[in-house]
């Protein structure tokens, strides 16, 4: 049985599905409901998005969005996080062809039949790759996503793990030392450790 890429028979909605997404506000649970209320995408041929924004991973399995839904919605990340979702969903099209995104249609039928081992009367091959096509035009492969701004940056604290301290001697020889620092945040008890190697080691 030939286990397909993602796709979905209305590929033609995706450019709206997602700039939808990007409008709205990030869902607890991506649901039917919110499909149809907040993105007022009413119509039947939209039910099909959920299970696929799940398998190009914009939603997890409990239908809660994830950190590429909440990227994507920022315009200066979303064609990145875009190209980045595709080869992560493609990468079976991708071993075929490293810029598979570059290629035609009836190019990319080929190759996915070649790697899916499908024949090429196969009725479904022709809607991934149209759904993966759709998709490229939301995607910059060329792009960077930016680093994050210095408050999303995590902060680094000191822990109970040991740091290794390497004292060299006057004879070039040197010695490491494991220190199995306490577990607290108070500043005085990490400064009186180190006042305590200043005068009795590091001499």
């Amino acid at each position: 049985m030939v286990e397909y890429p993602p796709y979905v028979d209305a590929y033609g909605q995706l450019k709206e599905l997602f700039s939808k997404i990007k409008e709205a506000s990030v869902p607890p649970k991506f649901t039917q409901d919110f499909l149809s209320t907040v993105l007022s995408l009413k119509s039947s041929s939209y039910r099909p998005m959920i299970p696929f924004l799940k398998r190009i991973v914009f939603i997890d399995q409990a239908n809660v969005p994830t950190k590429a839904y909440s990227e994507y919605r920022d315009d200066s990340k979303s064609k990145a996080i875009m190209a980045q979702q595709i080869k992560s969903a493609y990468h079976k099209l991708y071993t075929a062809h490293t810029y598979a995104h570059k290629l035609k249609k009836d190019e990319i039928i080929s190759k996915l039949c070649s790697v899916l081992g499908a024949s090429k009367e196969d009725k479904t091959i022709p809607k991934v790759a149209a759904t993966f096509l759709e998709l490229c035009k939301l995607a910059d492969f060329d792009g960077e996503i930016q680093s994050t701004s210095n408050e999303e940056q995590t902060e680094t604290t000191v822990t109970g793990e040991a740091p290794q301290i390497t004292m060299p001697t006057k004879l070039g020889i040197s010695y490491t030392i494991n220190l199995n620092l306490p577990a607290t945040n108070d500043v005085e008890v990490f400064n009186s450790i180190f006042k305590a190697l200043k005068e009795n080691l590091l001499k």
